[in-house]
């Protein structure tokens, strides 16, 4: 490919401005044809299978269909797909003069045609005229629910069709990235993480229009996806856009998005808080453009993926009291947030993934697994005498965290039933569940796979807080032998 050629996006830049003109003249008239057929009293039909909010008990927002009062669907006058008598947007002068605009510039033309080969010359061209229509709707549809009104203002014009015209002619769409956090409350309407990175409120209207993201690759509950109150938000992202109108779907596949960023906020979160949570939606908030509008709803593209335990599914919206992470625990989630983000080190890099994975797994087995493979990643060196000297290292390492209540000795013990219930598991043992349970006093017990993660999770607070602990040797010279000056 030439890169010394301009791209399509470079070649119509000189055709926005009588492009918006045009485009300009189309609502005008559009308006003009909605309120006369709207007070004449003319059938006009409404949008069907609209989403409808409401909010449980426990605060978690509820989305469905609204089958009542449903908004009306104003763009219905300019259809000829009806038995009733409609407006022939075919025959409305500003519409013709747009199609007639774009059809006299090649590369202008390309930016509206489909590049499909199965598709004839003929069916090309009426999809060509179609999407011009459509985006011509999509300005008189927003006018209307964005000032309440269909009396033409040009300022207000203007104001309408700047998305639809930032969609045809930019070469970057910027976006906002959104990661709904289940079942989990926030103190805050907004907090900033980092630099461009955010928990905040979704707001009303992004909820309605985030019940319209399905996949038909990911089986998720609908009361799974509704159930987050709060998103990690990250801003000031774009992407490329399309050199044909609708010809991407860039944005609803997961892997367009930064999933390794995304994961790294879950784990800091779970080091810092024992609430169970995860994600399943993922959605690109538009900013600034639009590829389609319906009513006042923000423009939003996705993609489903299943990060969060499946025993969600078993009515767990249903809860009387949805956890919150309270404002202590948000303070030290974006400390160790930031501690991950400037890290070097492959193994704090797996010992987060397995984490994540812990608390995905719906067996207890392969979560000890993840959980003793992500510690032998943070603290081994070798392979000599392994429990043991992990035992001694796990042990050494608590007494610098504030949250385990752990002595050394109990964290070493503890250690060594973890690995006794792991090697029933990986050799086979037929009654490897004698060592699932370990007794913490004699009225108190828990399984391997939570002492497991509550050590992993140990662990990583506290090599994210001690850099120089990282190196498995120095946890030896200076916290086993005694040499403690340095902590």
């Amino acid at each position: 490919m030439d890169s010394t050629k301009p791209n399509i996006f470079e070649s119509i830049q000189g055709l926005k401005d009588d492009f918006t003109q045009l485009l300009l003249l189309a609502l005008k008239e559009g308006l003009l044809v909605v309120s006369e057929a709207k007070n004449s009293g003319k059938h006009i039909g409404c949008y069907h299978d609209f989403p409808s909010l409401s909010f449980n008990k426990n605060g978690l927002p509820r989305l469905s269909s609204t089958f009542s009062n449903e908004p009306i669907k104003y763009r219905n006058y300019l259809t000829t797909y009806s038995e009733i008598p409609r407006t022939n947007k075919h025959k409305l002068h500003s519409f013709n003069e747009l199609v007639a605009f774009v059809k006299s510039n090649e590369v202008l033309c390309k930016r509206f045609t489909p590049t499909t080969k199965k598709l004839k010359a003929e069916k090309k061209r009426q999809l060509m005229i179609l999407y011009i229509h459509l985006i011509a709707e999509d300005c008189i549809e927003r006018y209307i629910y964005q000032f309440n009104e269909f009396k033409y203002d040009e300022e207000k014009a203007l104001v309408s069709v700047a998305p639809t015209i930032s969609y045809i002619f930019n070469k970057n769409l910027n976006i906002d990235i959104s990661v709904p956090i289940l079942f989990s409350n926030f103190q805050c309407d907004s907090y900033q993480l980092a630099d461009g990175i955010y928990i905040e409120r979704i707001p009303e209207l992004q909820h309605k229009a985030r019940y319209k993201i399905q996949s038909n690759n990911t089986s998720t509950h609908q009361d799974v996806i509704n159930s987050a109150t709060h998103a990690l938000v990250l801003k000031e992202y774009f992407v490329p856009n399309s050199e044909q109108m609708y010809g991407s779907n860039v944005l609803s596949q997961a892997r367009a998005y930064p999933i390794d960023l995304i994961n790294q906020f879950f784990g800091a979160l779970r080091i810092c808080s024992s609430i169970d949570t995860g994600y399943t939606q993922i959605y690109a908030v538009a900013k600034g453009w639009a590829a389609h509008c319906t009513t006042d709803l923000p423009y939003l593209e996705g993609a489903l993926v299943k990060s969060y335990p499946s025993w969600f599914e078993n009515y767990y919206w249903d809860t009387e009291e949805v956890p919150v992470i309270t404002d202590e625990e948000l303070e030290k989630t974006k400390n160790i947030f930031n501690q991950i983000l400037s890290t070097k080190e492959n193994s704090i890099d797996l010992a987060l993934k397995r984490l994540n994975r812990c608390y995905i797994r719906d067996d207890e087995e392969d979560a000890v697994l993840d959980a003793t493979i992500a510690l032998e990643a943070l603290l081994l060196d070798g392979n000599q005498e392994m429990t043991h000297k992990l035992a001694m290292r796990v042990g050494a390492l608590s007494q610098l965290d504030d949250k385990i209540h752990k002595n050394p000795f109990q964290a070493f013990q503890d250690v060594k039933s973890i690995y006794a219930h792991r090697s029933a598991i990986v050799h086979g043992s037929k009654t490897p569940d004698k060592k699932r349970i370990v007794k913490i006093t004699e009225e108190k017990s828990t399984t391997t796979h939570i002492l497991a993660i509550d050590y992993l999770r140990m662990i990583l607070r506290v090599l994210l807080k001690n850099k120089q602990y990282r190196k498995p040797k120095q946890i030896d010279e200076t916290l086993l032998l005694g040499s403690t000056n340095n902590r």
